[in-house]
């Protein structure tokens, strides 16, 4: 694999772990709002673990198809994809936390 496939990877990986263990805290402490309508969703329709997932899995499909059509290769799509939905959820993971902390909103 690449080096910014690896590096994507890790993001997405660690980025995920973030997410579920932060909205996890923040669902037991009170302070969790679901800010997707199709996350939500899934969240009360799957538990909140599967439900991130399938809606990282969604993300995914999302992020990659216009990469794709635009004619990039599979390992620019995988890339994009995987270091997207990492980034996306690292951000997630920190409102999760500023939810908990009291300081979201501003």
């Amino acid at each position: 694999m690449s080096p910014p496939l690896v590096a994507a990877v890790v993001l997405l990986v660690v980025g995920t772990v973030a997410d579920v263990w932060s909205t996890h805290l923040a669902i037991t402490s009170g302070e969790f709002v679901e800010g997707s309508p199709i996350g939500s969703a899934l969240i009360t329709r799957l538990g909140p673990t599967r439900g991130m997932l399938v809606t990282k899995a969604i993300g995914m499909v999302v992020i990659g198809i216009p990469v794709a059509i635009a004619g990039g290769s599979r390992r620019l799509v995988a890339t994009v994809m995987c270091g997207c939905v990492g980034l996306l959820s690292l951000a997630a993971a920190a409102r999760n936390l500023l939810l908990v902390a009291g300081y979201w909103p501003w």
